[in-house]
């Protein structure tokens, strides 16, 4: 006689996967999905990323308590991730850890399943020697952490130039097991951790203080294992220098809009040296000027506001590259829409042209609401979007949108469809859903 197997019956590889897919946060604890990690780096607040932690901190406390048979399973997903708000709490999380169980191999029961450690030091706080001793006590339970980050403190920036915190960092910098680093701070800080972790890292997220002086310049370096560099504040700066090697980098993702002289010297550099070997860019205004270096880009993410500074140099002035198979135009996560029909124009142009004879998609990255700036009727952006969609199907072209920093974050694309733009009286006709094929 057949009978259902009850839950509490389920072999525990079940319940791992289950865990697994349950407290799953996109793009946390990768160093080797360049896709998942420029993602990722779209939320520079951590307000996706915290929120996402919190609830699968939440569901494992809550299924840590149901039986005997889970509580062990609950551990791996519960430390995976350690998030350290304050010195304080740095301490509080050293001693909870330590009072896991050592095995044979010195392991700790608990820190041996964790893989990202991130400082998001809130507000203003002092940090002291009994918070960097614990610090290291927590490496010392976690031999396996490959991401270490400080991109969503919130701290006062004069807390990264302390001597007490880079004596904390100099303790990060000797764990050659770092696959992928997401800092933010000064110079002093990047010179402190990186030099010694440059043969190890494959991913870089550096977020430089906007008190680091414009015209600091960090010491040539070679990484040669870096395969995606993301650089907030781009080269505004001062950096990367162009003698920083990334002989293997296939992304590079930037956000600075800054045009001064130096900026632009730095990436006429930086272009130079790697923008051959780059197959995935989001690009500044910085960068534009250099585009045609990039001759074999596959992926290639651009602001609304800049697709004008591309235009208007024009066609047989301006190489675009034949290679990109992806285009995402981004929005950023502001409340008001950058994108208009211009925009939509251009594209339409483009796409009626031949240009970027390789493309299959064309993405575009929104905000929630729908408030894009109405220059014209209603009608006018039915008929633009028409034009567009029958130019897709023509060439074969998808259309994607991804709506919110959630959908941002976690890379997620639906068909683009006119309501993702406009706030209708009325459903529109399902020919406004743009699946090209």
């Amino acid at each position: 006689m057949q009978h259902n197997l009850g839950l509490r019956e389920l072999p525990p590889e079940v319940w791992l996967r289950v865990f697994s897919y349950a407290t799953h946060i996109p793009g946390a604890l990768e160093h080797d999905d360049a896709q998942a990690l420029t993602a990722f780096a779209r939320d520079k607040y951590g307000i996706s990323v915290h929120r996402r932690h919190r609830e699968a901190t939440d569901l494992m406390l809550s299924a840590s308590r149901v039986c005997k048979t889970w509580a062990p399973l609950v551990t791996e997903f519960l430390f995976q991730y350690i998030l350290v708000k304050s010195g304080d709490h740095a301490v509080q999380i050293a001693a909870v850890l330590e009072r896991f169980e050592w095995d044979q191999l010195n392991r700790n029961s608990a820190g041996r399943w964790t893989l990202r450690l991130e400082l998001a030091l809130e507000g203003v706080h002092r940090w002291e020697d009994q918070h960097t001793a614990a610090l290291a006590r927590i490496f010392a339970c976690c031999p396996n952490v490959t991401v270490f980050s400080t991109a969503f403190s919130t701290a006062d920036a004069s807390l990264f130039q302390g001597r007490r915190f880079l004596r904390a960092m100099r303790d990060v910098s000797m764990r050659s097991n770092l696959r992928r680093l997401e800092l933010k701070g000064d110079a002093a800080l990047f010179e402190t951790i990186l030099p010694p972790l440059a043969h190890s890292l494959e991913a870089l997220w550096l977020l430089p203080s906007r008190r680091t002086a414009p015209n600091h310049s960090l010491d040539p370096m070679e990484l040669p294992f870096v395969h995606t560099f993301i650089l907030s504040e781009g080269f505004g700066w001062g950096g990367p220098p162009p003698a920083w090697a990334m002989p293997s980098l296939g992304t590079l993702c930037m956000d600075d809009d800054n045009l001064a002289t130096i900026a632009q010297r730095k990436a006429q550099g930086f272009f130079a040296a790697h923008g051959a070997q780059l197959h995935r860019l989001a690009a500044c205004r910085s960068a534009l000027c250099h585009i045609r270096t990039c001759a074999n880009l596959v992926e290639w993410t651009i602001s609304c506001g800049l697709l004008f500074h591309v235009a208007r140099l024009g066609p047989s002035e301006y190489w675009l590259p034949a290679t990109v198979r992806r285009l995402t135009l981004a929005d950023d996560m502001s409340t008001t829409y950058m994108l208009r029909l211009d925009h939509i124009a251009l594209l339409v142009e483009w796409l009626g042209d031949g240009l970027l004879p390789a493309l299959e998609t064309i993405r575009f990255l929104l905000p929630l609401g729908r408030h894009v700036r109405r220059q014209r009727c209603r009608e006018d952006w039915e008929q633009a979007f028409e034009l567009l969609y029958e130019r897709c199907k023509r060439r074969g072209v998808f259309l994607e949108a991804s709506i919110g920093g959630d959908e941002h974050t976690a890379d997620v694309w639906s068909p683009l469809s006119l309501d993702h733009l406009l706030d209708p009286l009325e459903p529109y006709p399902a020919r406004y859903a743009f699946s090209a094929h």
